[in-house]
């Protein structure tokens, strides 16, 4: 069983000049386990629960970003990235 719980349109700082938005996605799967998925603009990223890159085309620069903003999302939303019920 896949439980999901998704973020979209969010809007994530780049620079102090660009702002661009992004979905984010938590999946906890039977045979994958758990990961991210965050995308925008055609571009994805997926990493593990330990925050490690797994795949993806998404640029360098975003990543960092991206990946605060999960983490962000995540503790607003009293979760953990285990925790997707």
């Amino acid at each position: 069983m896949t439980k999901t719980k998704l973020y979209k349109d969010i809007p994530v700082t780049l620079t102090t000049e660009t702002e661009q938005l992004f979905d984010f996605e938590l999946v906890e799967s039977g045979k994958l386990g758990q990961y991210a998925k965050i995308s925008s603009q055609g571009h994805e990223l997926i990493i593990g629960e330990d925050l490690g890159y797994l795949d993806g085309d998404m640029p360098e620069k975003w990543r960092q970003p991206a990946v605060q903003k999960l983490l962000a999302l995540v503790r607003d939303d009293n979760k953990t990235i285990g925790d997707l019920n």
